[in-house]
């Protein structure tokens, strides 16, 4: 097995080499017949962009639509549905005070989620399918690629600068109203959505305390 991962680090290793020079766009991607710019360098490896952020072709377009609403609604569809099925739970039997405060305390963690600036890995996700390295097609979107591509981020961006990057903020305008510390705001955020998944996970048990974010950072 460590012979195997060993083998994999070193294909990778090599790939990033590759990356790391700046490759003109039509070198590095010359079946694509949009127009592709370099965007910035990370750990060496440099990253590009399609001129028109609107324009994406059809895969990575859709895949785009689908982190960019994730983005806004500040839950994914695993959420959604923990969420909805612990409400059809509650429903399903004899409305007691108890029912209802549980109710009650699930519609408010996701009022409360929508009054958080953004999370983080989430964001990461929006930024995966918009920047790309030389190895990848541009007119596609592979997840595990793009996992692996996050969390070389993770390693050599510092979260602060990522993430109030002004091409970044340009699709995410939310941020641009945002002055707070963001990396110790992250912390935070990261720390509350596992303490929401506790929450919908024990149906919001009454020996559970729920979690909210500081005002003076939303």
């Amino acid at each position: 097995m460590k012979e195997k991962q060993s083998m994999k680090e070193r294909i990778i290793s090599m790939l990033n080499r590759n990356a790391a020079k700046l490759v003109p766009p039509r070198k590095a991607f010359p079946n694509t017949k949009h127009v592709i710019k370099p965007a910035f360098k990370s750990g060496n490896i440099w990253y590009y962009e399609f001129d028109d952020i609107f324009n994406l072709p059809y895969q990575r377009g859709l895949q785009a639509i689908h982190s960019y609403e994730e983005l806004q609604m500040k839950v994914d569809r695993d959420y959604l549905l923990q969420h909805t099925e612990l409400i059809d739970e509650l429903l399903s039997k004899s409305i007691t005070l108890d029912e209802i405060s549980r109710i009650k305390a699930a519609n408010n963690q996701l009022k409360e989620r929508m009054s958080w600036v953004v999370i983080p890995d989430q964001a990461y996700k929006l930024a995966s399918v918009v920047f790309f390295d030389a190895n990848e097609d541009p007119t596609n979107y592979d997840f595990k690629y793009a996992t692996e591509k996050i969390e070389r981020w993770k390693e050599n961006e510092d979260v602060e600068s990522f993430f109030l990057r002004q091409r970044v903020s340009k699709l995410m305008p939310f941020l641009n109203a945002f002055d707070g510390n963001f990396l110790h705001y992250s912390t935070l955020v990261q720390e509350a959505n596992r303490n929401h998944s506790k929450n919908l996970y024990s149906k919001f048990s009454a020996h559970l305390e729920k979690m909210n974010i500081e005002p003076s950072l939303i």
